[in-house]
């Protein structure tokens, strides 16, 4: 078995040894995948020759507030990487200019429904706060998704946020959407009516989904008769392309960004624009490279 090829190995080299090992794999996959420590790396690394011909929306892991002090850290280092942004292609257009991602649950300790009204209301003025930084920066920003039991709280957000003039009318602001959901195509319609509601445009970030295994077995624990995400993946393909049908289909309300690392879809989102260049595709950093 796998476990006990790992045992006999580590019997035969010795543990420091295999713990040097694992602990340098680490450090090549973190290198891979991860732009940098601090904001301040991750701007050196992407100005690199290699990585020149890319646009970056920074985020930051692990961010999840358990305490009051951890979401005031996370705020404050929010601040510290839009301000670290401020000077890159400085003369550039807004969508030629890097952007940011905020995860909503680093900014609260309590980022659930039975904190609705403190969540939206305390987390509404800290994007607020952040959204007008970065515009005064010149810089998008970007709700990232989370568990879909947390989509009423980040949709109420969101509109909370847009509804203010000068946010609805900068037009750098947006929210990522996971077409691995049920809901997708309704949260884009929904969308749609906020933006033209208000007589603007949502950068609108289309994603597969990253939390399909904390989905399911959540719903099996609780006990639920059906999941909130498409179990098979070829639905979610599926699901990713009527979303994207809708998004170009409202022309006026959105502006795409299709994150995505799968040849079908970037070829098929292509041709449902036609002639059209008014989106982006997007990667995470460390994938996707040769399709790119």
């Amino acid at each position: 078995s796998r476990a006990q090829l790992l045992k006999d190995m580590v019997g035969r080299l010795g543990e420091p040894v295999v713990r040097k090992s694992v602990k340098q794999a680490m450090g090549v996959l973190g290198e891979q995948f991860i732009l940098g420590k601090s904001i301040k790396q991750a701007v050196i690394r992407a100005g690199r020759k290699e990585n020149s011909s890319y646009l970056y929306s920074y985020d930051m892991l692990g961010e999840a507030a358990k305490t009051a002090s951890d979401a005031e850290k996370y705020f404050e280092d929010y601040k510290d990487s839009i301000t670290a942004l401020i000077d890159i292609n400085s003369k550039e257009e807004l969508l030629q200019r890097p952007g940011i991602s905020i995860k909503l649950s680093a900014l609260h300790p309590r980022y659930e429904m039975s904190q609705y009204d403190s969540c939206v209301t305390d987390i509404s003025a800290k994007v607020l706060t952040l959204v007008r930084l970065a515009q005064d920066a010149n810089i998008t920003v970007t709700l990232d998704a989370e568990e879909a039991d947390r989509l009423e709280l980040s949709l109420a957000i969101f509109s909370k946020v847009f509804s203010e003039p000068d946010i609805h009318e900068w037009g750098g602001f947006g929210l990522a959407v996971q077409a691995y959901q049920k809901r997708a195509s309704f949260v884009i319609d929904h969308l749609e009516k906020l933006a033209l509601d208000y007589d603007s445009k949502i950068l609108l970030r289309l994603v597969k989904g990253a939390y399909w295994d904390t989905e399911v077995k959540e719903s099996q624990v609780m006990g639920y008769d059906d999941y909130p995400v498409f179990t098979r993946k070829f639905n979610t393909d599926l699901s990713y392309l009527a979303c994207v049908e809708k998004i170009a289909k409202a022309q006026g309300a959105f502006y795409g960004q299709f994150a995505t690392h799968n040849a079908h879809t970037v070829a098929a989102v292509l041709e449902i624009y036609g002639e059209r260049r008014d989106f982006e595709f997007q990667c995470l950093h460390g994938m996707g490279r040769s399709l790119y």
